[in-house]
C-alpha cells in the first residue's frame, strides 16, 4: 500500500527548486513522488527478481516441453531521472560529508596547534621562572673553605667574606658514636638546634671507625669561645638511640702534622716487679743446668713468664754451701707450692730463696698519698692497669695529670729512688714527649728531599729543646717525628717539617695524571723531584730541591699542555644534538675557538680539543641540553655589559643582565690577578652591583683554580684589614688571628708562639704594650734614658764612654773611670793640666754651680711632666719586675737546695737499710755455715 505526498515544494513555487522532476513533493503541473516511487519499486522489484533467477542454473527442459519466450518490463524515463537523482543525491551528500570532515580536521588541527602553542609558551614560561628561581637559590649559596693552614672562612655571592673562624680561634670537636647511615645534615642540625649559625661550624670530616660495629665518627671546627659550653650542652644526648660522645681539642689543619691524641699526652705509666718467688735449682753438672737454662726460660710456670739463669756466686762474698750445678728460677707467682717448681723444674733438689714480697694494695695507696703531697700537681685519674697477675708479673699504674708540666714533674720526682713499700725498689717511669707530632711521606718524596731533611735535622742545636727523627716504615715510608720541650723551638720546627712536607703546587690538572705515565715518571724522578696526585682534590705537587723542582715544573707543564692538545670524543644522547647545534657548539666555540669544538651529528659525537676548563664547559652544556625545555635568549637583543656589543652567546645572571659568554668567561678567570672583590655584575654602566652566585662561578672556573681563587679573596681581604687581622710572627707560618683592642694572649695552633692580640708582638704577660716595647727594644731604652738623665740633676753621662756619673759634692773637675778628665759643667774633657784653667775662664771658677733650667710655657711643662711621670713608671715597673724575678729565683735555689737535702737523706736512709740488711744476711749466712760446721763435726765423730 502506498501514500501519496500532499506537500507543495516551497522552492518549486519560488521557481528555484534544484531538484526539478527529482523533488519529494509535489510540483503543481509535475509528476508526483509516489508515482515516481512506485515506478522506481517495480523496477527494482524486477531487477532483483532478474538478479536472482540468473544466479539459478538454467533448467533443463524436455523436447514435448514448449519453451514461452520471457518478456521483462522496460524502465520508464521518470524511474531513469529518479535513480539519476538519486545518485546525484548521494553524489553530495558525499561531497557534504567530506567537506565537513576536512573542515573538522582543520578545525582540530589548527586547535591542536593552537594548543601546542599554548603549552609550548606555558612550559616555557615555567622553564623561565624556574631559571631564574634557579639563579635566585644560587645567589643564596654559600660555601665554607679551609684556608691558610686553618681558617674556616664562609664564602657568600660574589665571594664576599660573611664570617671567618681564624686559626687562633678554632677549636675541634669530635662526636663519636653516631650511627653508620648519619648524614651532615643531621649533624648540622645537632648545633643549629643549639642556637649556632651554619656560618658558625664547619663539619671537617664523616668517617668510619674501624672495630666500633660499623660507628662514625664526625670532626667540627668551631670558634673555641663557644665550643665547651656546646659540648656541655650535648654531652649525653641520645640520637637514634645511641648515647653520643663529645671530645673537645685543636684543630689540625689538613696537611699538617698529627699531634698524640688528649689521653696520652698528659699520662705518666708507673710500674714496678710484682711480688714474686725465687728458687734455687741443683742438677748434677754444670752442663746439664746450662741445658736447662735454655730449656726452661722464658716459660709460663704457675701462669708467669719465668726467667732461667745460671746461679752466680755474688762478687766479694765467700759462700761455702754455694754449688756452682745450680740455676735460678724468678719471677714466679707469690708463694708458689714447692710442687709446682719442682714439676717444672724436674728435680726434687731445689730451695726457695728470699721472697719479693709486699702488699700490692697497700703500695698503690701509699704512691697515690706521695703523688698528692707534692705542691701544685693534679691528678685527673689513677688507673691500676696491672696487679701483676698476668704473665709478664709486672704492677703497672697509670696516672693522668692536668698538664704535661705537673706530669713530668712527679716523673722527675719519683725517678731513681727507691720505696720500702715494694720492697725498697725503684719504679720503672714512662712518660710522652711534651709534644711528639708525626707525620708519613712516601719514599719517593723522602728519596728527592733526602739533602733538605738531613739539612733540617743538623741545624738543630739543643736536641732537648726539639728533636727530628725520621724512622722507615714496613712499606718503606718515612714517617717524620718532631718532639721536644720547649714551645718556641719546637713550634718553628714543626712549622719548618710541614713546608718541606707540603711540597710545591702546580697551576693545573689533567685526568690523565692522576696515575702518571712511565716515561713521564721516569724524566721527572731523572731530574730529582717527585710528582704527586691527588684526585679527589684534583692537585698537582713537586718535591724536590729547588732547581729539581724548577726542572721538573717544566716538564709537567709540557705534559700538560700535550694533553691539552690531544682531541677527546664525547658521545651525545640523541636529545643532545639539537640543542648543541642551536646554541652549545656556538659557545664553546666563541669561548675555545673553532678548531677546538666540532661536531658531527650523524654519529652525535663531539669532539674536543683543551684542558680542564673546556671539558667543564662541556659538561656544562650537556647538562643543559638535557632539559626538557631550553629558553635562550634570543641573540642581537641585549648589549653586553663588558665588551658593549650585541650579544650572541648570551649568558644571563639572576639580575637578567646578559653577558657574553666569551666576556664573561674572561671577567672571572682574571679576578685572581686583578684582586678586585667582590665580584659583582657590571650592568647598567658599572652601577648594577648585584654579586654573582657561587654556582655561576664555578661554571666558568676547575675546582684547582675555584680553590686558588678562594685563597686569593681571603690573602686580599686580609691585607686590607690590617686592623683586624693579622698573620703569626714565625717565619713561614700561615696562621692568622684577630686583632683586638683589649690585652689578651693567643697561642698560635701551628708553631705555638703566644701573641698579645692588642699589639702583635710577643706575649708580655701583666706588662702594658707600650712599657713591652720599650723594655725588648734597647735603642728606645737609651732613648727613655737619655730623657731621664735631662731630667735628673746631678747624674750625667761621660762623653767619652757614656758611663752614669753623678756629683755629689766638690768641684767641678769630675774624674771618669775611664780616666776622662771633664768639665761638669759644660762636659767637655780635658788634659789634666788645662781643665782648671778652663774652669776658670769659662765658667768663672771650679766651684761655680750650674745654670737653673729654663723656664718652659704651661703646655710645654704639662708635656714634659707627663713623659717625666711615664717614664718613672716604667723604671718602677722594670725594678719590681726585677725584684720579683729575683725573688723568684732565690726561692727556686730554696726549694733545689731542700730537695737536694732531702735527696740526700733519703739516699742515706736507703743505703743505711740496704748496709743492714746486707748485714743482716752476712750474720744469717755466717749462723748457718756454723750449724752446717756443727753438724758435719757430729757426722765425723
Amino acid at each position: 500500500m502506498s501514500t501519496t505526498n500532499s506537500t507543495v515544494c516551497r522552492f518549486f513555487l519560488r521557481g528555484n527548486c534544484k531538484y526539478g522532476s527529482r523533488c519529494r513533493n509535489q510540483h503543481p503541473g509535475g509528476t508526483s513522488e509516489t508515482q515516481n516511487i512506485a515506478q522506481n519499486d517495480v523496477g527494482d522489484n524486477g531487477a532483483s527478481r532478474r538478479g536472482r533467477t540468473s544466479k539459478k542454473s538454467v533448467p533443463q527442459t524436455s523436447p514435448n516441453q514448449r519453451v514461452l519466450p520471457i518478456v521483462e518490463a522496460q524502465p520508464s524515463p521518470s524511474r531513469k531521472e529518479e535513480e539519476q537523482r538519486k545518485r546525484e543525491e548521494e553524489q553530495l551528500r558525499r561531497e557534504e560529508e567530506t567537506r565537513q570532515q576536512q573542515e573538522e580536521a582543520l578545525r582540530r588541527r589548527e586547535e591542536e596547534e593552537r594548543q601546542q602553542e599554548e603549552q609550548q609558551r606555558r612550559q616555557e614560561e615555567e622553564q623561565r621562572r624556574a631559571d631564574q628561581q634557579r639563579r635566585i637559590t644560587d645567589a643564596q649559596v654559600t660555601i665554607q673553605r679551609v684556608v691558610l693552614a686553618g681558617s674556616i672562612v664562609t664564602f657568600s655571592s660574589g665571594l664576599a667574606i660573611e664570617n671567618t673562624i681564624t686559626g687562633f680561634e678554632s677549636c675541634r670537636i669530635r662526636i663519636q658514636n653516631l650511627p653508620c647511615d648519619t648524614r651532615q645534615q643531621e649533624i648540622a642540625d645537632l648545633f643549629t638546634q643549639q642556637g649556632l649559625d651554619v656560618s658558625q661550624f664547619h663539619i671537617v670530616s664523616v668517617k668510619e671507625i674501624s672495630g666500633r660495629n660499623g660507628k662514625q665518627e664526625a670532626d667540627i671546627v668551631t670558634n673555641a669561645d663557644v665550643a665547651q659550653s656546646l659540648v656541655t650542652g650535648l654531652e649525653g644526648i641520645e640520637f637514634r638511640d645511641e648515647r653520643l660522645e663529645f671530645e673537645v681539642g685543636v684543630f689540625n689543619a689538613p696537611g699538617a702534622m698529627g699531634a698524640l691524641t688528649p689521653r696520652d699526652e698528659n699520662t705518666l705509666t708507673i710500674s714496678c716487679r710484682a711480688p714474686s718467688d725465687r728458687y734455687v735449682v741443683e742438677y748434677p753438672d754444670i752442663l746439664f743446668c746450662r741445658t736447662k737454662v735454655a730449656e726452661l726460660n722464658g716459660r709460663i710456670c704457675a701462669g708467669r713468664r719465668v726467667k732461667v739463669e745460671m746461679n752466680q756466686r755474688p762478687p766479694g762474698y765467700v759462700l761455702p754451701n754455694f754449688r756452682s750445678n745450680t740455676i735460678k728460677i724468678s719471677n714466679l707467682p707469690d708463694a708458689v707450692p714447692d710442687a709446682t717448681v719442682t714439676a717444672f723444674a724436674q728435680s726434687h733438689l731445689i730451695r726457695r730463696l728470699k721472697p719479693f714480697s709486699f702488699d700490692t694494695l697497700l703500695a698503690t695507696r701509699s704512691l697515690h698519698k706521695h703523688i698528692n703531697r707534692m705542691e701544685g700537681v693534679e691528678i685527673e685519674s689513677f688507673d691500676v692497669t696491672s696487679r701483676g697477675d698476668n704473665e709478664v708479673g709486672v704492677l703497672s699504674i697509670r696516672v693522668r695529670f692536668d698538664t704535661w708540666d705537673n706530669a713530668k714533674k712527679v716523673h722527675d720526682a719519683l725517678l731513681d729512688r727507691r720505696f720500702d713499700y715494694i720492697c725498697n725498689s725503684v719504679f720503672w717511669l714512662r712518660i710522652a714527649p711534651q709534644a711528639l707530632y708525626t707525620i708519613t711521606i712516601p719514599y719517593g718524596q723522602y728519596r728527592a728531599q733526602e739533602n733538605l731533611w738531613k739539612e733540617l735535622q743538623g741545624n738543630i742545636k739543643d736536641r732537648k729543646a726539639c728533636d727530628l727523627i725520621i724512622r722507615e716504615s714496613n712499606d718503606g715510608n718515612r714517617r717524620i717525628q718532631v718532639s721536644g720541650t720547649v714551645k718556641a723551638a719546637l713550634g718553628a720546627l714543626k712549622v719548618r717539617v710541614e713546608s718541606l712536607a707540603a711540597g710545591a703546587k702546580i697551576d693545573g690538572w689533567h685526568d690523565h695524571l692522576t696515575y702518571p705515565q712511565a716515561h713521564l715518571v721516569q724524566r721527572i724522578t731523572e731530574a730529582g723531584a717527585f710528582l704527586r696526585s691527588d684526585y679527589q682534590k684534583r692537585t698537582l705537587k713537586l718535591y724536590g730541591e729547588p732547581k729539581a723542582v724548577e726542572t721538573a715544573k717544566v716538564i709537567v707543564m709540557e705534559e700538560l699542555k700535550r694533553l691539552a692538545s690531544l682531541e677527546v670524543t664525547v658521545k651525545l644522547q640523541r636529545s643532545s644534538v639539537g640543542y648543541f647545534a642551536r646554541t652549545g657548539l656556538a659557545a664553546m666555540r666563541e669561548v675555545f675557538g673553532e678548531d677546538n669544538v666540532t661536531l658531527d651529528i650523524r654519529s652525535a659525537n663531539i669532539m674536543v680539543r683543551g684542558g680542564e676548563e673546556v671539558r667543564l664547559h662541556l659538561n656544562n652544556h650537556i647538562t643543559e641540553s638535557l632539559k626538557p625545555i631550553n629558553v635562550n635568549v634570543v641573540p642581537g637583543t641585549h648589549t653586553c655589559p663588558i665588551c658593549y656589543d650585541d650579544v650572541s652567546t648570551p649568558f644571563q645572571l639572576v639580575c637578567e643582565h646578559v653577558y657574553c659568554t666569551g666576556c664573561i668567561r674572561h671577567f672571572l678567570t682574571s679576578t685572581a690577578k686583578t684582586g678586585i672583590f667582590p665580584l659583582v655584575c657590571m650592568g647598567n654602566e658599572s652601577t648594577c652591583g648585584t654579586p654573582i652566585s657561587i654556582p655561576v662561578i664555578q661554571k666558568f672556573l676547575p675546582p684547582p683554580a675555584f680553590n686558588h681563587l678562594l685563597e686569593t679573596v681571603f690573602t686580599t681581604h686580609v691585607d686590607k684589614h690590617p686592623q683586624e687581622f693579622r698573620y703569626c710572627k714565625t717565619p713561614d707560618c700561615m696562621q692568622i688571628y684577630r686583632r683586638s683592642e683589649a690585652m689578651s694572649v693567643l697561642r698560635c695552633p701551628s708553631c705555638f708562639s703566644e701573641i698579645c692580640s692588642s699589639c702583635g708582638e710577643d706575649s708580655h704577660g701583666r706588662m702594658s704594650c707600650e712599657y713591652a716595647h720599650i723594655h725588648n727594644n734597647p735603642a728606645e731604652q737609651e732613648r727613655m734614658s737619655e730623657i731621664w738623665l735631662l731630667q735628673r740633676r746631678g747624674i750625667k753621662k761621660c762623653p767619652t764612654c757614656s758611663r752614669l756619673l753623678e756629683k755629689t759634692e766638690g768641684c767641678n773637675h769630675m774624674m771618669c773611670p775611664c780616666g776622662a778628665h771633664i768639665c761638669w759643667r759644660c762636659m767637655g774633657v780635658f788634659d789634666a793640666t788645662n781643665i782648671y784653667d778652663h774652669m776658670g775662664t769659662v765658667h768663672g771658677g771650679i766651684d761655680a754651680d750650674e745654670p737653673e733650667p729654663p723656664l718652659v710655657a704651661p703646655g710645654q711643662y704639662d708635656q714634659n711632666r707627663f713623659e717625666q711621670d711615664r717614664i718613672a713608671l716604667y723604671h718602677a715597673e722594670a725594678m719590681e719586675q726585677r725584684r720579683r724575678k729575683e725573688a723568684d729565683r732565690v726561692a727556686q735555689e730554696r726549694r733545689d737546695q731542700i730537695k737536694r737535702e732531702q735527696d740526700r737523706i733519703a739516699a742515706q736512709h736507703a743505703e743505711a737499710i740496704e748496709r743492714r740488711k746486707r748485714e743482716e744476711e752476712q750474720e744469717r749466712q755466717r749462723e748457718e755455715r756454723a750449724a752446717q760446721w756443727r753438724r758435719q763435726q757430729a757426722e765425723w765423730q
